[in-house]
Order: structure tokens, then C-alpha cells, then sequence
């Protein structure tokens, strides 16, 4: 879902790269303040993929139950329908009232298309004295299905939304990343001009 995700993947192992870099010269004490200093931008990484993949099941949970509710509506309209054309026919005024499009049309389409449909049948069976009792018991299926396809699209949504906002936390820390290993290369070049060390020894603590 997120396409920048091998990017801040190729940041944090650029960051652990360095720290494990600087970590090595543990008889440096310059070095060892450094890496500390950056490690801090490791962890806010491991907590965000945490919760990233929290996340991520998060969404999956709420497009599974979407499946599962669009599976629940269809099954419901169906039953209704082939009750609708055994008492008057597909061709009947009786018919056209529940749908005006063939009810396999309805079912073809996707839950959310299904909804407002389904809201209107319902209308139908809660103010129309004439439909017989065998069709007006099917309300309690039909709204039944209508309640889990409502949740479950609003789930659904609410997920993704936490995604996206997820994403924008993950772009912000690879600004900071990059900030951070500009600042490291900084120091540990004023280091090299201090010692009198070439810039290989810089290079040699970055990926």
C-alpha cells in the first residue's frame, strides 16, 4: 500500500549500517557519542514498522470482513429474490418495485453499490401493506446484512486512513534519517581534517 516503503526500508539499513560502523571503534569515544546519538533514529524505525504492521493486519482484518459482509448481502438479496418470483414472477409490478434492475445485477455489483439498494428494499417492506408475510420476514436478513456491510465499509475506511497517516509518519522519518547521517558525515569529516586522515576513513562508516 505504500510505495515509498523500499525506500525508508534502504534508509534504516543505511542508519544501522553506520551506527554498527561507528559502534565498532567502541575505543573511540567521539565515535561511540555519535552512534548513540543515532541510534535513537533506529528505534523510532523498529517502533514504526511495529506499528505498521499492526496496521497492516488491521486493514486485511477489515478487508476480509468487507468480503465476508458483500457474501452475507448477496446471499440475502438472493434468497429474497427467488421468493419475490415464486410468488408473482420475475416480470411482475411485485418484482419491479424490489428491482427495477435484475436482482443478479444488484448482486454483481460491489457492497457499496449494493447498499443504497438493499436501504430502498427495505423502505419498501417496512411501509407497503400489501406485501405478503413470507417476503416481509425476509427484512430481518436483508437488515441484518445491511448493518454488517455498513460497519464493515466503515472499517474498512478508517483502516486505509490510519495506513495513510502511518505513511506520512514513516516519509517524516526519512527526512530525518537522511538528516542524520548529513550531520554524522559532517562531524566525522572535521574529525578526518583534525586527525589528518583521508576521506576514505569517512566513506568507510557509510553503506
Amino acid at each position: 500500500m505504500s510505495q515509498h516503503q523500499p525506500c525508508s526500508e534502504f534508509a534504516y539499513e543505511s542508519i544501522v549500517f553506520t551506527v554498527e560502523a561507528l559502534a565498532a571503534r567502541a575505543d573511540e569515544a567521539e565515535l561511540t557519542r555519535l552512534a548513540d546519538r543515532v541510534r535513537g533514529v533506529l528505534t523510532d524505525w523498529e517502533n514504526l514498522h511495529a506499528t505498521r504492521r499492526a496496521l497492516r493486519r488491521a486493514a486485511l482484518q477489515a478487508s476480509a470482513h468487507v468480503h465476508v459482509a458483500d457474501a452475507t448481502l448477496d446471499s440475502a438479496i438472493g434468497t429474497f429474490a427467488r421468493d419475490v418470483v415464486a410468488v408473482s414472477g420475475k416480470d411482475s409490478a411485485l418484482y419491479q418495485r424490489f428491482f427495477p434492475e435484475s436482482h443478479e445485477e444488484i448482486i454483481a455489483m460491489g457492497l457499496e453499490s449494493e447498499l443504497p439498494v438493499v436501504t430502498l428494499v427495505l423502505a419498501q417492506l417496512d411501509t407497503s401493506s400489501d406485501v405478503p408475510a413470507p417476503l416481509a420476514a425476509h427484512a430481518v436478513a436483508l437488515r441484518a446484512g445491511l448493518r454488517l456491510g455498513n460497519a464493515a465499509l466503515a472499517n474498512r475506511a478508517d483502516a486505509l486512513a490510519d495506513l495513510g497517516r502511518h505513511s506520512a509518519r514513516e516519509e517524516s522519518w526519512g527526512e530525518t534519517s537522511l538528516a542524520s547521517l548529513v550531520s554524522v558525515r559532517r562531524t566525522l569529516e572535521k574529525m578526518a581534517v583534525t586527525r589528518g586522515l583521508s576521506a576514505s576513513w569517512v566513506s568507510a562508516f557509510f553503506r
